[in-house]
């Protein structure tokens, strides 16, 4: 979330209530319905601007992941497919909410860094981030299975 912009929108908001009170107070408008007014209005703006970042933020990430994902589909054995802007397609996978298809693409890539012996240290960070993600959806799959 963009905090700035949230501060810099609550802080206009705030500059500006005053005025917009006083305004509707001289028009005639009892001044407790201005306060009110104006400060349903602020809220909406508010949480309309974080609504809209939001989904910016996921539609964002998305492309990313559709980029990703073509990019393997034409070259399924270059390693550097499974990158955009330093992070792994299972880490974007994994921040929109998907972690099983994380962890499919994980494990993919683990058998693809197999083939080169020069990758051994990025195996076993591999290997681990597998690991931690059978754990969570095997948590995730005992709640579930818990709260049915």
């Amino acid at each position: 979330m963009n905090y700035a912009a949230l501060l810099a929108l609550l802080a206009a908001l705030a500059f500006v209530s005053p005025f917009l009170v006083n305004l509707a107070t001289q028009v005639g408008v009892p001044r407790g319905f201005g306060i009110v007014t104006t400060l349903t209005v602020g809220v909406f703006i508010v949480a309309w601007a974080v609504v809209r970042q939001r989904v910016e933020r996921h539609q964002r990430l998305e492309a990313r992941i559709a980029l990703l994902q073509a990019r393997r589909r034409t070259a399924p054995h270059d390693p550097r497919g499974y990158f955009s802007e330093g992070e792994h397609l299972g880490d974007l996978l994994t921040e929109a909410g998907r972690p099983r298809e994380a962890l499919r693409v994980f494990e993919a890539y683990a058998r693809l860094l197999q083939t080169l012996p020069e990758r051994e240290g990025e195996r076993a960070v591999t290997e681990a981030v597998i690991a931690k993600l059978r754990r969570e959806l095997a948590e995730r799959e005992e709640e579930h299975g818990a709260s049915v």
